[in-house]
């Protein structure tokens, strides 16, 4: 594989590894790189390394095990995030570890060890190339949930192992809630600094201490943590909070925002109105990132939607808050400002269930699409426990109401809750499938099975609720013995009320009544296998007899080709399919695989491909383009009128256009350019159009996906 180096424009970088849904841009780096710019600080580039590679949600565990064990979501992949720090510590390569812990790890959590060999293998081989193609950023900031805080530190030792390695800051849910995971990050020294909860202020102070000085004291930033001369963690002091009017819109200019999109085509942005909850459910940690209920202004977030709709072409919003309806009166407010300067667009919330008919008449008409509702239960005695501050009749009056004005629903419920006897959780079942009835298609149900995780309420008196927290055993906490002391007070599952058998089969019926059918667009339906395997193509159709062929690389990278139907079947010859896990691997078939790359005016890539770009909705002579990193191009057949297929194959969005705009599209892929520039480049070619068509097409390649925004200067016309 060519390790061809990436030159970035900015000192610093902030990412996100996979795997992790890509449904929606990363809210949390949009405000971070808003916030910092606010600052007059514009040192932070953007790559989404999830992009071009095969979407997962989770595959590194499992939440219930084969016998239905109930792991505890503290750092559930152990064992290989303990294999992979040894083998850092002791010089091998970073994944050579996995192998000695993954056949027994798999089979207990029901995963297939070869499966996820093979994935970790992949994303080994990607995140080598990545940190290899890095040139001159100094620091690397990455978003870490729990799905995949295993593979950032993967990320960050191949970052560790080159010649002048950057600073590496980890942030974000899974790094606040488990110090466990920030303790063995530090202490591996795989991270340099985490930042806890809310990260604007603590970043861009953390990066202005480290710019001035090339070192931050230990311990002395406000919302950070560091590791100490002892190998202890070092906290720095507790960070106020921001004001609301402190928080700008969040910013995507630096984002491939449309490859984000799905085959709707919708144009989803996220945002908030608010920060926190007023809650403290007993089984929720989420409070514990945001520490308190902050609402926001009505006025000023409809000002923001305007924003993004204006900067961006957004027509869905994708609200993050933890409760969108915490303060009813500045949701009415809210919804009456999007009703009357924000028509069209349409959003997407997290509520609790606490809705009147009037209000959600009035929401559906401002543009509220769907609404995650906190259900969890439809028994009073269970809700109690819960901490919810609702009742059964709160959870029918909310469904229904917002049912009836048109609004879809998403409910969650929580099978396996201690304390939720049988007979209450059949009935839950049963009411919400009433409800389902009466509204067909219209009220999908969210299945998150209880779990438990060091910053619920719960986990502090397990006991009170009828539950044990099982060790990690001795095999595993001597996988890599220096983190005994932190590894020792770590659960690896729960036992007691309501778990194992009968966990599992709460979690069936659940799911038994998931949907009735499936909807348009849930922004909230973010779970799901991996999209791609090695093994086969996948095939789409796009038009005339022709397909977006897909396969996950043995880089982890998405190989795309654009195949006729004829193509497609000798791709699907089952003498390929049966031969081995590695298609791409296959004798036979390697030589039909040149030949089809030979036919594309822009080739498929065998290696990924890293372009630092955004998008902006504004053409203009001075901004430069360059190719997107997740397009293929061919020329298409009589069926087609010979025209040129260009797809997306992210998002699979795809056009046709003359022959000659695919010169131009290759153009941008060998370097970036201007509208003046391909003017002058193809004029010597015989293609004469003035200035402003060139403006106009390369406006047009942007905002179909095709062609990133690599410099730009000009700014979004006035909001009125």
């Amino acid at each position: 594989m060519n390790k061809q180096k990436m030159t970035l424009s900015k000192p610093a970088l902030l990412c996100v590894a996979p795997p992790y849904s890509t449904l929606s841009p990363p809210a949390g780096i949009g405000y971070l790189l808003a916030y910092a710019k606010r600052h007059d600080c514009d040192d932070f580039s953007f790559l989404d390394l999830r992009l071009g590679v095969s979407d997962a949600y989770a595959p590194t565990y499992a939440h219930t095990g084969i016998f239905g064990e109930s792991y505890v979501m503290d750092v559930p992949d152990l064992p290989l995030v303990l294999s992979l720090v040894r083998a850092v510590e002791s010089g091998a390569a970073p994944a050579s570890g996995f192998a000695s812990v993954i056949e027994r790890y798999c089979r207990e959590r029901g995963i297939p060890a070869s499966y996820l060999a093979d994935y970790l293998g992949c994303l080994d081989q990607y995140f080598s190339f990545v940190a290899a193609s890095l040139s001159g950023v100094k620091l690397v900031g990455c978003s870490v949930w729990t799905s995949n805080f295993l593979t950032t530190l993967l990320f960050a030792a191949h970052l560790k192992r080159l010649d002048s390695p950057p600073i590496v800051v980890g942030g974000g849910p899974q790094l606040t809630e488990s110090r466990a995971s920030a303790a063995i990050a530090l202490r591996s020294r795989l991270l340099d600094y985490v930042v806890t909860g809310e990260g604007e202020a603590s970043l861009l102070d953390l990066y202005s201490r480290l710019r001035a000085d090339g070192d931050a004291a230990p311990g002395a930033i406000p919302g950070t943590l560091t590791l100490g001369a002892r190998d202890e963690i070092e906290a720095g002091p507790t960070r106020p909070l921001l004001a609301n009017d402190q928080i700008p819109v969040p910013t995507f200019d630096q984002m491939p925002l449309l490859s984000y999109r799905r085959a709707t085509g919708v144009r989803l942005v996220p945002y908030h109105l608010s920060r926190g909850c007023t809650d403290k459910c007993t089984f929720c940690s989420e409070w514990v990132f945001w520490r308190r209920f902050r609402p926001g202004d009505a006025n000023q977030t409809v000002s923001g939607v305007q924003e993004l709709k204006a900067k961006y072409g957004a027509q869905h919003i994708l609200f993050t808050d933890s409760l969108l309806n915490g303060h009813h009166g500045k949701l009415q407010a809210f919804a009456e400002g999007m009703l009357e300067h924000c028509p069209g667009v349409m959003w997407h919330a997290f509520m609790r269930a606490e809705m009147d008919s009037e209000t959600a008449t009035l929401l559906k008409r401002s543009g509220c699409a769907s609404a995650f509702i906190g259900i969890e239960s439809m028994s009073d005695e269970t809700l109690a426990l819960m901490n919810k501050r609702r009742t059964e009749s709160h959870n029918i009056k909310a469904l229904r109401a917002f049912l009836q004005a048109g609004i879809h629903v998403i409910a969650g419920v929580i099978p396996g809750f201690p304390g939720d006897s049988r007979e209450a959780f059949i009935h839950t079942v049963e009411q919400l499938r009433a409800v389902q009835q009466d509204f067909r298609g219209h009220l999908r149900i969210n299945v998150e099975p209880f779990i438990v995780s060091p910053a619920q309420p719960l986990f502090s008196r397990l006991a009170d609720v009828g539950l044990r927290g099982v060790p990690w055993d001795e095999e595993t906490m001597s996988i890599a013995p220096r983190y005994a002391d932190i590894t020792a007070g770590m659960f690896c599952t729960v036992e007691g009320a309501n778990q194992g058998l009968e966990r599992m089969g709460r979690l069936r019926i659940s799911n038994a009544i998931q949907s009735e059918r499936p909807v348009r667009l849930d922004s909230f339906d973010y779970r799901g296998v991996e999209t791609l395997d090695r093994s086969r193509f996948n095939f789409e159709f796009l038009t005339g007899g022709w397909f977006l062929s897909r396969l996950k690389g043995p880089s982890a990278w998405t190989y795309a080709l654009i195949v006729n139907d004829s193509e497609r079947g000798e791709l699907e010859s089952k003498d390929y399919r049966d031969e081995v896990l590695d298609v791409m691997g296959v004798q036979s078939l390697k030589s039909l695989l040149k030949q089809l790359e030979s036919t594309h005016v822009i080739q498929p890539r065998r290696a990924p491909a890293l372009v630092e770009g955004g998008y902006s909705r504004f053409g203009a002579q001075e901004i430069l383009y360059q190719l997107s990193p997740y397009v293929v191009s061919r020329q298409g057949d009589w069926r087609v009128k010979n025209r040129l297929f260009v797809v997306d194959f992210v998002t699979a969005n795809w056009r046709l256009l003359p022959s000659w705009q695919g010169q131009a599209l290759k153009a941008l892929e060998v370097e970036a350019q201007t509208a003046s520039d391909l003017q002058k480049q193809f004029a010597t070619a015989g293609v004469n159009r003035s200035i402003s068509y060139w403006t106009r097409l390369l406006e047009q390649f942007a905002g179909a996906g095709f062609v990133l925004v690599k410099q730009s200067t000009c700014s979004p016309p006035e909001i009125r």
